[in-house]
């Protein structure tokens, strides 16, 4: 009666793995000249990644030298993973070496062999015997993989309701981040700093210094259209609180004898004074006092702006 061909494969691995035992314990009629190589799978059959045994052993006189493969040896549609290696027994001049190779494959075949050879060390070369290739059985996780399915037989699920996904916040990223900003801005500020703060200090007073001069210039205006002494007062108002910011002193404070003082400028002394006489006997006086203040303004923050950007 035949045999299927995975009984087959069974009845001879036991074969393979009982002439193993014997060939490791019984001596046998080998010569002192001859080599006998065995070698087999420990299992009829494996998963596909699953790891197996492969058992070789050769059985040889004691006056040949024999060498086994390593692991650097191509071991075909398998991958080596390790190897067990027997030492060697020797009786009535016959010595035995076994070793046994696990290995796996990712293959999908469903039948797949290995053999692997001995080496004999001679003076000159090295001889090789192979040993007779055995077979193992790939079982087969998919019965049949078709090349095409239709779309009406397909195993899908329609289901377009909107579901919720929980937002996961990396809080660890974000702290990484804001230490790394934080070192950078630190790095920046101390090689950076001071000429940093002397632009925005300087960008803010040409602001200030624009607004004054369109505020002034405004009011000034007014003046030439028709001299009024409350419109005067507002305009030297403006005029010397402009300059209280720009010069850090209270110009609102101070006298024209108090201003020439700390001024020692005595053509602003002369201006001032006239203002004064026209805003307090409410008489019209010419434009050029109030165009010398804001000369006088401008020549103060072309200094003050150069203070800043040179340190």
């Amino acid at each position: 009666m035949l045999r299927s061909f995975p009984d087959r494969i069974f009845f001879m691995r036991f074969v393979q793995v009982s002439a193993l035992l014997m060939l490791l314990t019984v001596p046998g009629k080998t010569s002192a000249q001859t080599v006998d190589v065995r070698a087999g799978f420990l299992a009829d059959s494996i998963d596909i990644g699953e790891t197996t045994g492969f058992y070789l052993a050769a059985h040889y006189g004691d006056s040949v030298s024999v060498l086994f493969p390593d692991s650097t040896y191509q071991f075909s549609t398998f991958e080596f993973d390790r190897k067990t290696y027997f030492a060697t027994k020797t009786r009535n001049s016959i010595s035995v070496d076994s070793a046994v190779y696990y290995v796996s494959t990712f293959e999908v075949d469903r039948a797949q062999f290995l053999q692997l050879p001995v080496f004999i060390l001679q003076p000159r070369d090295c001889t090789v015997i192979q040993s007779l290739a055995d077979t193992i059985l790939v079982r087969q996780m998919v019965a049949e993989v078709p090349d095409s399915v239709a779309i009406d037989q397909l195993p899908l699920k329609m289901n377009t309701a909107y579901q919720k996904v929980p937002f996961q916040f990396n809080y660890w990223i974000l702290i990484i981040a804001i230490g790394v900003l934080v070192l950078i801005g630190v790095i920046v500020w101390i090689f950076f700093g001071k000429r940093i703060a002397r632009y925005f200090r300087a960008k803010r007073l040409q602001r200030k210094h624009e607004e004054f001069i369109r505020g002034y210039g405004q009011m000034v205006q007014q003046l030439q259209n028709g001299f009024n002494s409350n419109e005067a007062e507002k305009a030297l108002s403006f005029w010397k609180r402009y300059m209280e910011v720009l010069e850090r002193y209270p110009f609102t404070k101070l006298t024209t004898r108090e201003t020439l003082m700390l001024t020692k400028d005595e053509s602003l002394a002369n201006n001032l004074s006239q203002i004064d006489r026209a805003i307090y006997s409410d008489r019209p006086t010419a434009l050029t006092p109030f165009e010398q203040l804001r000369a006088f303004a401008d020549q103060r923050f072309t200094k003050k702006l150069q203070e800043v950007q040179h340190g």
